[in-house]
């Protein structure tokens, strides 16, 4: 089987694409049996050269979540050519808070670029996001009130971030002293810093721990900012791409996975997941979002009070907690690395393939009578 990933990232940004497009990608010519290819979403939109060669030789075609404009017409021309067509994504567009960064794209079709007039799309992006879900065959989404969410528009298959294991194995952890707290994400979790009590906790805790220190990663400085506690107590660092992250990552001695608010509840296992691989003990927001790993950390009531105990009792007995963390909950992470279930990702290609291609052949034969 030959499968194209579309992919929708650009260098900048490179993350989403890593894990629902490259890193399956990797395993599926790792097994020799089946291959795969990445393609960039402009290429496909705008049918170039490469693109023509790589999705002729396709059965399956994988659409990161940019569904709109010549995206559309690309996705049908293929599918007109007996392709299997998947989307896959890993936002719930349709419920972006207001202040989110991408709220006025998606709802508004809004394009804002440096030193150019805004531009507008019309109808917004959402509206052809869900005509691009009508038009494919299924999608996929690494979270399963996400895949609820949108199974009236095509069939939703749940398909979780599998981890590639390599690139953690070999993380540099640098020598600290103290305890440090961490947390790494993008632009998108503003909110969930400032309604889930998380900030108003970290004060309290670096007030009364003088050895614990905040770390915080990624461009959005407003996190960082949101933080009332001595600059000696908190660390900004700076974006990095994927192949140096998990060296960031092993510095933390306790993972923060805040969430709140209905999009949050969409959100994938994916931070959790890293700390376990790591062995970091870590602290969660209790939601949907976490609830497959209730076992394997400490999910928490969005209160200060709630974070602020947890968090006391991890700093205070660390040693324990990262004893804890190298057992049950490291042996589960290792147990989702993308080569020992890249079968089951195959599987399910399959099954939507022959689904996709057994209707092109009814319809064909209705037509010849």
């Amino acid at each position: 089987m030959n499968i194209v990933y579309v992919y929708a990232d650009h260098e900048s940004e490179w993350n989403c694409s890593e894990w629902r497009c490259a890193v399956p990608a990797r395993a599926i010519n790792r097994t020799s049996r089946h291959h795969a290819k990445l393609l960039s979403i402009d290429d496909f939109r705008l049918n170039t050269p490469l693109a023509v060669e790589i999705c002729q030789a396709a059965d399956i075609i994988v659409v990161q979540r940019n569904l709109f404009e010549l995206v559309l017409s690309a996705m049908q021309h293929w599918k007109a050519r007996d392709k299997a067509i998947i989307v896959d994504f890993d936002d719930a567009y349709q419920l972006l808070p207001v202040n989110h960064p991408n709220y006025s794209f998606w709802n508004q079709g809004i394009i804002r670029l440096p030193n150019l007039p805004i531009q507008k799309i019309d109808p917004p992006p959402l509206t052809q996001f869900k005509w691009g879900l009508k038009l494919a065959h299924a999608a996929t989404v690494p979270s399963k009130r996400l895949a609820d969410d949108w199974q009236s528009y095509t069939e939703i298959h749940y398909l979780p971030n599998y981890i590639d294991l390599k690139l953690y194995e070999n993380a540099i952890k640098e020598k600290h002293t103290g305890v440090i707290i961490g947390w790494g994400g993008s632009v998108s979790h503003l909110q969930s810093f400032t309604n889930s009590g998380v900030v108003a906790a970290l004060k309290k805790v670096c007030t009364a721990r003088p050895q614990v220190t905040v770390m915080i990663c990624g461009n959005d400085r407003r996190i960082f900012d949101l933080l009332q506690i001595p600059n000696r107590q908190k660390i900004l660092h700076p974006w990095v791409n994927y192949k140096e992250w998990p060296s960031i990552l092993a510095n933390f001695d306790i993972g923060l996975a805040p969430l709140s608010g209905e999009y949050d509840e969409r959100r994938s296992w994916i931070k959790v997941l890293e700390y376990m691989v790591m062995k970091i003990p870590w602290v969660a927001s209790d939601g949907n979002a976490y609830q497959e790993m209730k076992h394997f950390g400490w999910l928490v009531k969005n209160n200060p009070e709630a974070w602020e105990r947890i968090l006391i009792d991890m700093v205070d007995h660390i040693s324990d907690y990262k004893n804890e963390a190298a057992g049950e909950p490291y042996l589960f992470g290792i147990s989702q690395n993308i080569d020992e279930n890249i079968n089951r990702v195959i599987t399910l290609y399959e099954k939507i393939y022959q689904k996709a291609i057994g209707n092109t052949q009814l319809i064909q034969k209705a037509e010849m009578i």
